[in-house]
């Protein structure tokens, strides 16, 4: 199944460069940056009075859209500034009691587990899971399952080594034990097929600035309905009866409020419409596309230039794993860092952008082909053969 032309020409903007770097920043198709543009257009050209710009049109469209991606009901899905502020949710509102237990990962994202941190002053029990080279398996996680165990928390798929839970498994013992589910897929979504009432997950979040190729400061969580409703919001106007509290009549007192069901539970105050209308445009055109089509696009991608890497005899250590089920479309190997600053520099001039960190990684997506891997490995290859050829020897340095 190939991708359709016109969705490859939606990044001509591109030019003669390569991005594989959709893991750490997702680009937009032009026709996301498009509707940006019309939307401050006519936000500016109506002084606001155009209902299309106006977010009681927008986000019930968007969120129509997020559903049809991650198999869930519109009304069960909110919006959020960032990735964090859903990881968040359950920590700052489900009701604990001292002694329960959330499970996290040594090798996820900080943003996974810090939220929880402050809640070990409540008597909630944090238990480490460790994971090796980027390994979260569902096994080691399913193992360290206890009576007191009432949370999982989890990336769908590593930020680090790209490596892929499997949720299906986990979600069914999680299910079985009466173990909630928190899946993190900022590095997953827009990548990966996801179903949340398949896997069983229970709250689902991400930023749309990367695999959903949207902009910052604009994200979605989804969370089942049951687990929403046990939720006391933090924050509190608008989503409550607002009329019980007029200002007119003046009050002396202010009733304890409740909350609807659903996502307007914890809903309120103004969203980023300008943020949530290109993530849903971006989002809409990977929904025309097929998630099964990108994920098959992003697999054949990642294959080639893992089987190139084995070529090549590079002196670097592969995190995850070398299985295609646990693949994501993110690749990460650990190498000199030495040859940090020379890599950076090699892959600026060559015109690929990429993440060089204490590992280096790529991130494919549908738009990336073999032609770009065969660039990157050139580079690749001319950095370590420079470096090692460049090696100062060292017993002649001691002589002088």
């Amino acid at each position: 199944m190939e991708i359709d032309r016109k969705y490859i020409d939606e990044f001509k903007y591109f030019g003669d460069r390569v991005y594989l770097d959709c893991s750490a920043m997702g680009m937009q198709p032009q026709r996301t940056i498009d509707a940006g543009k019309r939307y401050l257009d006519d936000f500016a050209g109506s002084l606001w009075q155009n209902p299309d710009i106006q977010g009681e049109v927008i986000r019930p469209k968007v969120k129509k859209e997020i559903a049809h991606l991650i198999g869930a009901e519109p009304d069960d899905i909110f919006f959020t500034r960032n990735t964090t502020e859903g990881n968040s949710l359950l920590a700052r509102g489900f009701p604990l009691a001292t002694g329960d237990e959330v499970l996290i990962c040594n090798e996820d994202f900080p943003s996974v587990y810090m939220p929880w941190t402050t809640l070990q002053q409540r008597g909630i029990r944090l238990t480490v899971v460790k994971g090796q080279q980027g390994i979260v398996s569902a096994d080691a996680i399913i193992a360290a399952f206890s009576e007191h165990t009432k949370i999982v928390c989890i990336s769908m798929a590593q930020s680090s080594s790209g490596y892929v839970t499997d949720l299906m498994k986990l979600g069914k013992a999680c299910h079985a034990r009466g173990i909630l589910l928190s899946v993190d897929a900022i590095q997953a979504a827009g990548r990966l097929p996801i179903n949340v009432e398949a896997m069983n997950i229970d709250l689902l979040t991400a930023s749309s600035f990367k695999g959903l190729m949207g902009i910052m400061g604009a994200g979605f969580c989804w969370c089942r309905r049951e687990v929403m409703d046990k939720i006391i919001p933090d924050t509190v106007c608008d989503n409550i009866d607002l009329s019980r509290y007029d200002r007119t009549q003046g009050f002396t007192a202010l009733p304890v409020p409740s909350f609807p069901s659903g996502a307007s539970r914890i809903e309120t105050g103004t969203t980023n419409n300008l943020g949530i209308l290109m993530m849903g445009e971006s989002i809409r055109m990977l929904n025309e596309i097929g998630i099964d089509k990108i994920a098959e696009q992003i697999l054949t991608v990642e294959t080639y230039y893992r089987q190139c890497l084995d070529r090549s005899g590079l002196p670097i250590q592969l995190l995850g794993t070398d299985d295609p089920k646990n693949w994501s479309g993110s690749v990460s190997f650990l190498y000199d860092p030495n040859y940090s600053l020379c890599l950076s520099e090699a892959l600026k001039n060559a015109g690929i952008i990429a993440t060089v960190r204490r590992y280096f990684r790529i991130g494919i997506h549908f738009y990336n082909t073999k032609d770009d891997i065969d660039r990157l490995m050139k580079v690749l290859e001319k950095v370590v053969v420079f470096q090692e050829l460049c090696k100062p020897n060292i017993a002649t340095d001691q002589t002088e």
